[in-house]
């Protein structure tokens, strides 16, 4: 499988893997392969909060809307998911 590689795409990349939400590039590339999956058939990933594209916007939307993001510490990643750790 080929690609071109693109400053822009590179940054997105290396800025999930900066961010911890992928430990390397094809965990980013799969990642971002299975949402756009999800969305182009119509339905969010399994367990999303959204069902469409649309939906998803919104969502991102009123993140963006809420302000700056604060860091994910083990406090609060133990508030938001709970028993799910």
């Amino acid at each position: 499988m080929a690609y071109t590689k693109t400053s822009h795409y590179d940054a997105i990349i290396h800025r999930q893997i900066r961010l911890g939400r992928a430990s390397n590039k094809t965990e980013v590339i799969h990642q971002a392969l299975t949402l756009l999956d999800a969305l182009t058939r119509g339905k969010g990933p399994d367990g999303a909060t959204f069902t469409n594209a649309d939906e998803l916007e919104d969502l991102l939307l009123a993140g963006y809307a809420s302000g700056p993001a604060t860091p994910m510490t083990p406090a609060r990643k133990a508030k938001i998911f709970g028993a799910l750790l």
